[in-house]
């Protein structure tokens, strides 16, 4: 149970250690570490943010040399580049993208930024906090960290989301597409870690060490697939079923194609805005995660009576699946006080307790 951490959970630890322990993150492709900066910046507005490529750097970008004289004798100082905020006046949020992939020149070169927030007489604003991400060493994309060098930071391992803890914290809030929500909802091994498949013909959805595959899913492949479904609705299914394995590919692809042709079913919005008493509901519980996640998204204050109407005769797994989705998002400020929702969590509060 102490093996890993949830990105969330690692935000929270950077937060409150990164100023003294450099935290180095390391989890599956594609799972959005590179977005904890992102969320460190929502939750730390007066910190500048530092975002440092390290696959795309040599030492020599780190910093160079400048001669000066000091007392009558020259000598050589180093600049260190503005992407490590050692000019900056206050706190910065310095992320190390990719660490265990950069040269080993460059790997040594931040040590004692992530160990003293320091780099040569150029000190970090008393505040700073200082961490880096990297893929697991077992997925085989060249992760690779010296002992010396782990031994300045403190090793997490970031989980891969579950399904359903995939689609309530992030893609219901992100505008991710009903189609991709509901076939992840019905095809939850789309997000299952390869640590937990000996067999990689058993999960022909993910990458897996043992069976390099040009496209799988991951949460980052999974946004690009929305992104694809969105901008394509007007094209023929051979040109998005071949864009789709481009992204997730080819088991992924023919899945989500069939959530593509469930969603032709389900019922318009203006449909169930003008009458929620007897519009069809959906007969699959799929079906109704993937219309309540389009509610979700459409829902405001002139449209809330005709939407909990609806809502209330679908299954109650979907009635939690929206009520805990609109309670995350700025429409809490408002629903809350709607007597339609609030005479619904009266009756239902067990299930979202």
């Amino acid at each position: 149970m102490y093996n890993e951490i949830s990105l969330a959970e690692c935000v929270d630890l950077i937060a409150a250690i990164g100023d003294k322990v450099s935290v180095f993150a390391e989890g599956h492709i594609g799972t959005g570490k590179s977005s904890m900066l992102k969320m460190l910046a929502k939750r730390f507005p007066d910190h500048h943010p530092c975002y440092v490529d390290c696959t795309n750097l040599d030492v020599g970008d780190l910093q160079i040399p400048k001669v000066k004289t000091i007392d009558g004798v020259e000598v050589t100082s180093f600049i260190p580049n503005e992407i490590l905020g050692l000019h900056q006046t206050k706190p910065v949020l310095l992320m190390f993208d990719e660490l265990s992939k950069a040269p080993n020149a460059v790997k040594k070169a931040v040590l004692r930024i992530k160990l003293e927030r320091a780099q040569g007489v150029h000190v970090l604003p008393e505040g700073s906090k200082v961490f880096s991400t990297g893929n697991l060493s077992l997925e085989g994309v060249s992760d690779v960290l010296e002992a010396h060098a782990r031994n300045r930071m403190c090793r997490v391992k970031i989980r891969k989301p579950k399904a359903m803890e995939w689609v309530e914290d992030y893609a219901i809030h992100n505008d991710i597409d009903p189609v991709v929500i509901g076939t992840v909802i019905e095809f939850p091994a789309m997000l299952q870690s390869f640590e937990e498949v000996e067999d990689p013909s058993n999960n022909l959805y993910i990458h897996h060490p043992k069976s390099p595959r040009a496209a799988f899913v991951t949460p980052r492949s999974l946004e690009k697939a929305s992104d694809i479904i969105k901008a394509t609705r007007d094209m023929s299914d051979t040109v998005r079923i071949h864009a789709l394995i481009g992204v997730i590919g080819e088991a992924a692809a023919m899945d989500m194609m069939t959530m593509v042709k469930l969603d032709g079913e389900l019922p318009s919005w203006d449909r169930i805005i003008k009458d929620p008493d007897n519009t069809p509901v959906p007969k699959s519980g799929v079906g109704a995660c993937m219309i309540v996640s389009k509610i979700a998204m459409r829902v405001e204050k002139d449209t809330i009576t005709a939407c909990m109407t609806y809502i209330n005769r679908i299954p109650k797994e979907a009635q939690a699946l929206f009520a805990k989705t609109v309670m995350r998002t700025p429409k809490n400020t408002w629903i809350t006080r709607c007597r339609e929702f609030t005479s619904w969590a009266e009756q239902n509060i067990y299930l979202v307790s």
